[in-house]
């Protein structure tokens, strides 16, 4: 703004490019207001924020359960395996040696393995299964033992790791088993199956909203359900930059930044670059990786526009992967439904 016809050098003109955050609107409202915003979303993300949450992500974390059933001459083992970090898991074998009068069935083998393709992501599981035959010679009341072995890496991390699963099972007595209980037992691993994918689909995380923004407090894409990915200005996106800086200078750390703040069941998740930054608001509780798809997708927009983003000045046009980066992260399975 002139002052006396001169301009003051070093402000910058935020009024004339497209897209820019209209400051002008914070200069017109009463200081008390902005500062009650403020104080408001520092409130809500202290008293709601995840306890113990860091920085860095969680290296890759796999705990295992094996356990067996016996219908008749034969024992069908299930082994489960859920990764409780963050980052995925890669390279998993498992392995399982088995005790005296147990071969696999159709191979006459006594040592199961068995690889995993592709990589286990953060919070999530798998379900491997295997059946055994039993040998005529073992006794009624054999206790069966097996020990499976699972080795894999945390993504980023050259170092094997292992976890293990113990299996105990009392060798019933053998004979025809009635056509009944086969039904029964199949109408129960059903039922469980359904109850599972129903649980973890109601849990499974859905992006609302997803933000890409200079870190001048520009936005640059915008994505909500219903609407597809937007170019209009919001002031959600000024507000995100404002309680980013405002932690940070809180707490005096330049280094870190913000990654999650709760309101209800409504979560606001952030991925900071240097000259950028993503915001998800979800649902759901299962996140399923989506903090380092956020990560990766930021990580890739600033590899592409470096140095179109220190010195840029509003001009949409010379973000060209924008609507990549957003359509990177909004996989179908983390898309909210459009509402009707």
């Amino acid at each position: 703004m002139p002052l006396g016809g001169r301009r003051l050098s070093g402000v910058p003109d935020l009024h004339g490019t497209r897209g820019r955050i209209h400051w002008s609107f914070f200069q017109r409202a009463p200081a008390l207001l902005v500062l009650g915003m403020v104080t408001l979303a520092l409130a809500l993300m202290l008293s709601s924020a995840p306890a113990g949450r860091g920085a860095a992500l969680t290296p890759a974390s796999i705990t295992a359960t094996l356990s067996g059933v016996q219908i008749g001459e034969r024992v069908s083992y299930a082994f489960t395996m859920e990764n409780t970090g963050d980052l995925p898991a890669l390279g998993i074998g498992v392995s399982a040696s088995l005790p005296a009068g147990l071969t696999l069935v159709d191979t006459g083998l006594t040592v199961w393995i068995a690889t995993w393709a592709g990589q286990l992501d953060g919070h999530q599981s798998a379900r491997l299964g295997f059946i055994v035959l039993i040998d005529g010679a073992v006794a009624t009341g054999t206790v069966a033992v097996i020990d499976a072995v699972v080795t894999y890496r945390s993504s980023g991390d050259p170092q094997a790791q292992e976890a293990a699963a113990h299996s105990e099972l009392t060798i019933a007595a053998r004979g025809g088993v009635p056509l009944v209980a086969w039904i029964g037992a199949l109408a129960g691993g059903v039922l469980v199956l359904l109850g599972y994918a129903w649980k973890v689909r109601a849990e499974t995380v859905r992006i609302d909203q997803l933000y890409l923004l200079h870190d001048s407090g520009m936005l640059i894409r915008h994505y909500s359900n219903g609407h597809g990915v937007q170019r209009d200005s919001d002031i959600m996106s000024g507000m995100l930059i404002i309680l980013q800086e405002f932690v940070r200078d809180s707490f005096n750390d330049s280094r870190n930044s913000l990654e999650e703040v709760r309101f209800g069941n409504k979560r606001v998740l952030m991925a900071r670059g240097q000259h950028s930054i993503m915001a998800a608001v979800v649902t759901g509780k299962r996140l399923n990786g989506l903090p380092v798809r956020l990560h990766r997708a930021i990580g890739e927009f600033e590899r592409v526009h470096l140095g179109a983003l220190r010195r840029w000045n509003g001009n949409l046009a010379s973000l060209d992967s924008a609507d990549v980066a957003l359509r990177s992260v909004l996989a179908p399975k983390y898309r909210a439904p459009v509402p009707t």
